[in-house]
């Protein structure tokens, strides 16, 4: 009898199962732009990203399969490994490039080396943790929560087209509520505690923000505890610190009682954050860090050993270590312009290749480490490696004004190669389920990885150009407007914005990741480091981390100086996600709700990107 596919008696060959092809190339670059975009945008309101491949996976089999009518498994899994490949980069991006902008790097700002700083970064993160993919996958067997809930949807192709739907009215939903919040026909916020009496200490305020509820029903119950660190940083410890009078010098407030005025509640949380929460959140990151690596050490260990064996013969299901070679010194040359192109003169080139070294060191560990914890909690520490990749730099490049932007590139490249490991090894994960050959997986998305870092580069410049983000974006927008002249500022003040307020229309993006980078950033350049919140905020997060799961203190740390309004909405999504799984079963709320979550992101979103590029457009046309 002939083999598979071949010729037996003039009858017909079979057909090659559809997998790698140009629809499952083009529509995951497409969709994955798209979520890039709107993610980016997420990202910079909520303070952290979310997955896309589960939407990537309802897209693709509406697209593939209820348009085209001819796509296989396979093929929807490479459509969402693309998009997830286009998409994932933003995450490294806006946890680091925005902190050039508050810091005041925006007209200093080269683009194409930060470009390419962000290419090198997803390029390296992809080829150097392939060959840890058996470790992690086949042998630790790491769950990887996304990666199974994605394996799960492509395993249901009867209902593909029903989850598109189910997503398109979340996306519908989410879409005209934001775009009625942007009109300034609905609020974006809701003072819940104005209407009880309840003082503005007690913070009782809440976001209008389908984004943020549905990625807490997405999250589920690993969700829960963002919500236990907000509400730990605003019902105890803010509290306890008016009671002890631990203030901020020249502090507003001397009880809980005088912050019954919402401007005098803001001025005292933003002095709060910056005196307290915040230093002790790092800390808490950087402990929960230290703990991922400590989590991650046997399997250091082993991936070290089994790249010193010799290949098995037969069919090959990994690219060959031919690419990997190559594109690791396509990543390591486009490092190196990148940092020769942002460092001043004054830095030799024994300096730029020391960073090169220890940059991509830091990467591999730092790689290794956010996959180890995505697989086992969906959670990665990413925010607390950049902290750590920078301060590196810094080290060895000087804490002088003039080569911050080189030191926050080569973070840049950092954090995005950390983010595509995490990635790579969710798709891998879900392929594996679903019985496809790495190899095609790992080709689709080295060709791709190119592509998303240009794309959240732009949106962040974007957002920055139409709304300002930060703890001070108010403060921004009302500097613009009295440069732009009196018609402008009473314009302005008139749509209800001030200093410490943004006007009508305006959403807030708070980027507390970057935030949190600028006040580690200016703290190690004065030298007057607090070391004791820190210390005890890492050794906190070192202990929840290593004694209860790894990422925990990271997440906990995080949530510290997480905007409340957003985070209690994300709170009340994963408790919906944990009662509907209660009351209609665990099948009912994946299939019914996840959709419908995942539209209720994207719509918000997306929304909020087209109003940046109508406001940016405008501004060009008018000026």
């Amino acid at each position: 009898m002939a083999g598979r596919g071949g010729h037996d008696g003039g009858m017909t060959p079979r057909a090659p199962y559809r997998e790698l092809t140009p629809a499952s190339l083009g529509g995951g670059i497409v969709v994955g732009a798209l979520m890039n975009m709107g993610i980016c945008y997420a990202g910079l309101q909520i303070g952290f990203t979310i997955v896309g491949s589960t939407v990537a996976a309802v897209l693709g089999f509406g697209i593939l399969r209820g348009i085209l009518r001819r796509g296989s498994i396979l093929e929807v899994n490479i459509f969402q490994t693309v998009a997830s490949s286009v998409n994932t980069v933003n995450a490294g991006v806006i946890f680091t490039i925005p902190v050039l902008f508050l810091l005041g790097f925006q007209d200093d700002i080269s683009w194409t080396p930060l470009i390419a700083a962000s290419i090198a970064g997803s390029l390296l993160g992809v080829v150097m943790i392939i060959p840890l993919r058996k470790q992690i996958i086949e042998f630790e067997r790491l769950r990887f929560p996304e990666g199974v809930a994605v394996a799960t949807i492509l395993k249901s192709p009867g209902a593909g087209v029903t989850k598109s739907l189910l997503l398109m009215t979340g996306v519908a939903v989410s879409g005209i509520t934001a775009a009625a919040v942007h009109l300034g026909q609905l609020p974006e916020t809701f003072d819940l505690g104005a209407v009880l009496g309840v003082p503005a200490g007690l913070r009782l305020v809440f976001a209008l923000s389908f984004l943020s509820l549905g990625a807490g029903f997405l999250a589920g119950r690993g969700g829960l505890v963002i919500l236990y660190g907000t509400l730990l940083n605003f019902w105890v410890l803010i509290p306890a610190c008016v009671f002890l009078g631990w203030l901020p010098e020249g502090g507003v407030v001397s009880s809980l009682a005088s912050l019954a005025h919402g401007a005098e509640a803001g001025v005292f949380f933003s002095k709060f954050a910056h005196f307290t929460s915040r230093h002790v959140g790092i800390g808490m990151i950087l402990g929960g860090a230290v703990a991922g690596l400590v989590v991650a050490a046997p399997a250091l260990k082993a991936a070290l050993a089994s790249l010193r064996e010799a290949p098995v013969g037969g069919r090959r299901e990994e690219v060959g270590m031919g690419v990997i070679r190559a594109g690791f010194i396509i990543g390591i040359l486009l490092l190196i312009v990148a940092i020769r192109w942002t460092a001043p003169d004054s830095v030799g080139w024994g300096r730029i290749l020391a960073v090169t070294a220890v940059g991509t060191g830091w990467l591999w560990i730092a790689g290794l480490v956010v996959a180890q914890t995505t697989g086992r909690t969906d959670w990665s520490p990413l925010s607390g490696l950049a902290l750590i990749a920078i301060a590196l730099m810094m080290s060895i490049l000087g804490t002088g004004r003039e080569t911050i932007v080189a030191s926050v590139t080569v973070g840049a490249a950092i954090c995005v190669a950390t983010s595509m490991c995490a990635d790579m090894m969710a798709d891998l994960k879900t392929g594996y389920l679903v019985g496809s050959r790495p190899l095609r997986q790992q080709v689709a998305q080295i060709a791709t990885c190119w592509i998303g870092p240009a794309i959240a580069v732009a949106t962040v410049s974007i957002l920055w150009s139409a709304y300002a983000f930060g703890p001070n974006q108010a403060g921004e927008l009302h500097e613009r407007a009295v440069e732009a002249g009196p018609a402008a500022l009473a314009a302005f003040e008139q749509a209800g914005g001030s200093q410490t307020s943004l006007p009508e229309g305006y959403p807030t993006l708070g980027a507390p990741q970057a935030g949190a980078l600028e006040a580690a950033i200016k703290i190690v350049q004065s030298g007057d480091v607090p070391l004791g919140k820190y210390v005890a905020g890492a050794v906190l997060g070192l202990v929840i981390s290593i004694l209860v799961s790894p990422g925990l203190g990271v997440m906990v740390g995080l949530s510290l100086y997480l905007p409340f309004m957003y985070m209690i909405i994300f709170g009340l999504g994963g408790l919906i996600s944990i009662f509907l799984g209660r009351w209609k079963g665990a099948r009912w709320a994946e299939d019914f709700g996840v959709p419908v979550a995942a539209g209720l992101i994207v719509g918000d979103a997306l929304v909020g990107v087209g109003f940046a590029l109508f406001k940016v457009a405008s501004a060009q046309i008018g000026g």
